[in-house]
């Protein structure tokens, strides 16, 4: 056991209003509509801040909301705004709560696997269970398909909602200074599809943990 880590620095609510960043924001525009069309009318896009979009979709049982986040690294003659996709489905009376249990989960990209890097519980099968859960194939099978920088599964003691990161490579930016110009790397329909589908079964993975 042992004390569940910070956050991940993210830098997307300290952004300027500047001209990059307005040209920034008009790609992480674009790509919230993307992932809306994508959804057949399913999803829209409900709210928006600086750097940041919330979609709301519809029909499924645990990904209610989808927020698409870009958060910025500076490089040698460019500046990435790399695409963060976050949501928290609830436990409430559909689903068991995972009491005192606190954890953190994170995808190994070396071993195609998932580990638990947080624990706080005493039922160390509970703990085991999460890891099979999130090994299935379809969750697997997804996350080979997407061009995913980095996932991770958060829960805190009784807080009532599970936290799903994911950094992607697919649906990020990148502000090049010579010549200036703003790229993004665009997702096809199937992949946006995938990414809603790789975190619904993610959902389902930690949030029906009745066996």
């Amino acid at each position: 056991m042992g004390k569940l880590q910070k956050e991940d620095n993210r830098n997307a609510s300290k952004a300027r209003n500047s001209f990059v960043t307005k040209k920034a924001e008009a790609k992480l525009g674009l790509l919230a509509d993307t992932f809306a069309g994508s959804l057949n009318g399913a999803c829209k896009v409900a709210g928006r801040d600086t750097l940041k979009r919330m979609l709301r979709i519809e029909g499924l049982k645990y990904t209610e909301g989808l927020e698409l986040i870009y958060n910025w690294e500076n490089r040698f003659m460019s500046v990435n705004y790399n695409l963060q996709l976050l949501s928290k489905p609830d436990t409430d009376e559909r689903f068991k709560e995972t009491g005192s249990c606190a954890f953190e989960y994170v995808f190994d990209r070396k071993k195609s696997g998932w580990k638990c890097t947080r624990w706080f519980g005493d039922d160390a099968a509970m703990k085991n269970e999460y890891v099979q859960r999130l090994n299935n194939p379809l969750i697997a099978e997804r996350i080979k398909a997407l061009d995913i920088a980095a996932l991770k599964i958060n829960h805190t003691d009784k807080s009532g909602y599970f936290t799903i990161n994911c950094d992607s490579l697919i649906g990020s930016s990148t502000w090049i200074f010579i010549p200036p110009i703003m790229q993004l790397i665009t997702p096809d329909k199937t992949e946006c599809v995938k990414f809603v589908e790789l975190f619904e079964l993610l959902a389902d993975a930690v949030v029906n943990n009745a066996g």
